[in-house]
């Protein structure tokens, strides 16, 4: 029987900018991508009073938007860094003044999305973060970006504003972990800043927080009704130790800054990190438990020992890429494990909407961890149709032992390998899944991938570098848009291993995974992160490499690897739960 499906589409993004009560600036119109336009939205603390010229504070703030046509351009004031992001590709690092072609390589016809975030106007720097509208082709208008229906803030110093990363608060952990769930997200931070005031004047998040740009831009206090956080993100600590503060005082300061943030946001969860090099980490947990202990049930500390990687600093305190991204894939479970199902913003005006579901096919494509059997080894994907209802069904292709070349070319990759360290193809025609899913895909169905276990193999037929990796993903999901079918890729899922008492990440092709899909402009679901952090949940760390017995016994098979079917059901959930957290069209289909 065909269900209906309500959609509800939250409007978070506009009411995330800052308006002065007495000089709202006249409202543009609809598409005419002026900063006033309201298909343009403004996600971050933005001084709106000129109605004209709109200025971001803070690090990461940007603004969204959709448009028409094949070519885009910013109007800015003066000489500023920014990046830029083109349908979900990869941020682009620009510089310029007045008029700034951001597609110098015209685009296709058609519709289009655009994130723009401005270099933090902070220490040394000082361009001119001034947006004073979009100019787009002749005939062409702004649309309303698909909205996002969570909103997280990320509180911190210069770790959080993403200081030594290649592209500074774009690559930080704070934009990676809010992009990764399809988040909104804030980074409320500034090089250098510290928790506590001190006698020698640093800047400290207690009383900074609440200005609209920290006290670089003036002291007026922010406007806290202007957009409402589903969630809050605190790492602070890092300066407070060379600036003198003791362990009590950080501890007390700590307290008092939770209390305020719980005024300001009573429904609002609140996570506090323990500092990635462990400064206060007592400390900070503590002042969480002073909370809980007062009624605060919606705070929590996040442990983050062994986050970071041996190679994962750029000097001793700050990430690199590598470190900010290792922090997003643990955070990001966590934040989307907690934050599922929150209520929306305030500020927000839902909206619903009621049509019926079209029943549409789910086609997967990867290996034995996905695949269907009746006894171990149980894939998660023969667990997935029971997450769905009636008008979605599945068609599993996942077959064990494959890499995603020897699940495409079944029976005409060799032995050898090329000059390129790659193994021969003896033929280029496909196997018969992948052409029987090119010939049965409808528009509308979808298409979920996992590959990356057995790729890794250095023998052929199933070894496949991470160039070709990226490319063989880039090919099917290519193939399925073309056929109007909504590809998602997954990073692969992650056998048991423990170091001590944790559950630690073990596959590579990951960062590929996530690549491909940015450079398709497709979703990703990270299932690599979320796994680990649900064997951490479930404390299947540590083990004695007994795979029979106990809670590790029930999931895992005789191995590492393999699921036994209660295992497969919750990696399965864990797939339902990111289509939901990232609000990805099949979704729609979930029970």
């Amino acid at each position: 029987m065909r269900r209906s499906v309500t959609i509800v589409l939250t409007a978070i993004l506009a009411c995330a900018g800052w308006l002065s009560a007495s000089s709202a600036p006249a409202r543009a119109a609809a598409g005419d991508g002026t900063p006033g336009d309201p298909n343009i939205s403004f996600v971050g603390r933005w001084n709106r009073t000129n109605a004209s010229a709109y200025v971001p504070y803070w690090a990461g703030a940007y603004l969204r938007a959709g448009f028409t046509g094949r070519t885009v351009k910013l109007r800015q004031r003066n000489t500023v860094d920014l990046w830029a992001s083109i349908d979900g590709k990869p941020f682009t690092a620009v510089k310029g003044s007045g008029t700034i072609n951001l597609t110098p390589a015209p685009l296709a016809a058609g519709n289009h999305t655009l994130i723009v975030s401005y270099r933090q106007v902070a220490g040394s720097y000082t361009g001119d973060a001034v947006f004073q509208g979009l100019t787009l082709d002749a005939g062409a208008t702004t649309f309303r970006a698909p909205a996002r229906s969570k909103l997280v803030e990320f509180i911190g110093d210069s770790i959080t504003a993403g200081t030594t990363s290649s592209q500074l608060a774009v690559t930080g952990y704070g934009f990676k972990t809010g992009e990764q769930l399809g988040y909104d997200h804030t980074q409320i931070a500034i090089g250098g800043m510290c928790l506590s005031e001190t006698t020698d004047g640093c800047w400290a998040q207690e009383t900074r927080y609440w200005m609209s740009s920290g006290g670089q831009a003036g002291t007026d206090q922010w406007d806290f009704t202007r957009y409402t956080p589903d969630a809050v993100v605190i790492n602070l600590g890092t300066n407070d130790k060379s600036h003198g503060v003791g362990g009590a005082d950080f501890q007390a300061r700590y307290t008092t800054f939770l209390t305020r943030i719980r005024a300001t946001f009573p429904t609002t969860k609140i996570f506090a990190l323990r500092t990635f090099i462990g400064r206060y980490a007592a400390e900070t947990q503590a002042a969480v438990r002073a909370r809980a202990a007062a009624g605060d049930s919606r705070v929590f500390y996040v442990d983050t020992t062994g986050w970071l990687p041996a190679d994962g600093l750029s000097d001793s305190v700050h990430p690199n890429d590598k470190g900010h991204q290792a922090v997003a894939d643990r955070l990001a479970p966590i934040l989307g494990a907690r934050t599922a199902g929150a209520t929306a913003a305030p500020c927000a005006t839902p909206v619903a909407t009621t049509a019926a579901a079209t029943p549409v096919k789910v086609w997967m494509a990867g290996d034995s961890t996905m695949m269907n059997a009746s006894s171990c080894p149980i894939g998660w994907g023969s667990q997935f149709a029971s997450y769905l209802t009636t008008d979605a069904t599945v068609q599993n292709s996942a077959v064990g032992g494959r890499s995603i070349q020897t699940w495409l070319y079944e029976g005409n990759v060799t032995g050898a390998k090329n000059a390129a360290g790659e193994c021969v193809l003896s033929s280029t025609a496909y196997s018969s899944r992948w052409t029987a899913m090119l010939n049965g895909f409808r528009s509308g169905d979808h298409l979920i991938v996992q590959f990356g276990i057995n790729d890794g193999d250095s023998a052929c037929p199933r070894h496949v570098g991470t160039a070709r990796f990226k490319e063989l993903l880039g090919v099917m999901a290519s193939a399925a848009k073309a056929r109007g079918v909504k590809p998602v890729l997954v990073t692969p899922v992650a056998a048991i291993t423990c170091s001590g008492g944790t559950a630690v990440g073990n596959r590579g092709f990951v960062a590929e995974t996530r690549d491909a899909a940015a450079a398709n402009g497709v979703p990703v679901i990270d299932l690599h992160a979320r796994s680990v952090a649900l064997y951490n949940s479930l404390r299947l760390c540590p083990n004695n490499g007994d795979y029979t017995t106990g809670a590790v016994g029930a999931f895992f098979c005789n191995d590492h690897t393999h699921f036994e079917a209660a295992g497969a059901k919750q990696i399965a959930g864990l797939i339902a739960t990111a289509l939901r957290e990232q609000n990805l069209p099949l979704a729609a289909y979930l029970r």
